[in-house]
């Protein structure tokens, strides 16, 4: 049985749209067509874009594939995801956001190779990535991070071929002697033939 509503915003989401009212429509309309639960929205339009604040009267898991579901949309520029945190729980120690990180290492049956770039950013102990390059035309990974920096991570993309691929991986950071971050990473696909891995991406320098 799904958790019972409150009518009040647990997570909330800013996104920054493409500036015209075709972008805004669409928006409001993938809103309506998925039934998300959105208890408040404020919409800043001008001619630089359009800024809307949503909040999500869900758990937070479900609001997390939300905002991953809008983040994927053509018109939306920009997307920032944040959650009530409960009393207990910690942020993580590690800081993800801004930095960038390139494949240095994977297992055979992976489609992440030198030429894919991740772009990380980080919300309190929300992590969000999005990555592109050799066989990922594009992708987005959404993860928890524990007070250690480990990564609980889900992600989707398109490959070169066109097909959609989905997964799971576990993440354990390292601090590198120039500061640079290395991420270990445990892999399985939740798509195609279901195959395992181990993979390293590095942080990419100044």
């Amino acid at each position: 049985m799904a958790p019972e509503a409150t009518g009040t915003a647990s997570s909330t989401v800013s996104v920054r749209l493409a500036a015209g009212i075709l972008a805004l429509n669409r928006f409001m309309m993938t809103l309506q067509n998925k039934r998300m639960p959105v208890v408040d929205i404020k919409v800043d339009a001008n001619a630089q874009g359009t800024g809307i604040e949503l909040g999500f009267d869900c758990p937070e898991e479900s609001a997390r594939r939300y905002a991953v579901l809008l983040e994927n949309m053509e018109d939306v520029e920009e997307l920032h995801f944040a959650a009530t945190a409960p009393e207990d729980r910690s942020d993580s120690s590690m800081d993800y956001d801004g930095r960038r990180f390139r494949s240095v290492e994977n297992s055979e049956t992976g489609e992440v190779g030198p030429e894919t770039v991740f772009a990380y950013r980080q919300d309190g102990n929300v992590v969000s990535a999005t990555y592109e390059g050799g066989g990922v035309r594009s992708g987005v990974l959404i993860a928890t991070a524990d007070g250690e920096g480990n990564l609980d991570a889900r992600y989707g993309h398109v490959n070169a071929s066109g097909g959609l691929m989905t997964g799971e991986c576990r993440t354990k950071p390292e601090v590198l002697p120039d500061g640079r971050l290395r991420l270990r990473e445990e892999w399985r696909w939740t798509s195609g033939d279901g195959s395992s891995g181990r993979s390293v991406v590095e942080e990419i320098g100044d």
